[in-house]
């Protein structure tokens, strides 16, 4: 079993979806953009990606969680669905080659600096600020 997960919320879905007749929400839509990319995806391996029903972040769609043992978990809304699953390939790269989980803020993906991040400290992770 890998060690790193991307959660991807299913039930995400923008105030448009039913104004635009969608027959999926827009998690659902993200998740198979992503499984897609990820089967052809050298790393795949590495990390699974996996549809959870709900990620409670209800007012912020499309979400997705980054998580893996002893790291950082980043907590991502607000993602615009067109231009999203080749950045967030982009960003577990980072994720899986980072040791702690910790990314640089400039090196993430532009369209997911102009989403909502949270960065959640895993319980083995101790601040190292006085």
């Amino acid at each position: 079993m890998p060690k790193h997960i991307l959660y991807v919320c299913q039930s995400c879905k923008t105030q448009s979806h039913e104004e635009k007749n969608q027959k999926q929400p827009e998690g659902i839509c993200l998740f198979n953009q992503l499984k897609l990319l990820h089967e052809k995806w050298s790393r795949n391996s590495d990390l699974e990606i996996k549809s959870i029903y709900c990620l409670w972040a209800c007012r912020h769609p499309c979400v997705v969680a980054f998580s893996g043992a002893d790291k950082f978990t980043y907590l991502l809304m607000d993602l615009p669905l067109s231009e999203s699953a080749d950045a967030l390939i982009k960003l577990s790269e980072l994720y899986l080659d980072s040791q702690d989980g910790t990314i640089p803020w400039s090196k993430f993906p532009k369209v997911i600096k102009s989403t909502t991040v949270a960065q959640i400290p895993s319980f083995s992770i101790t601040d190292p600020t006085p």
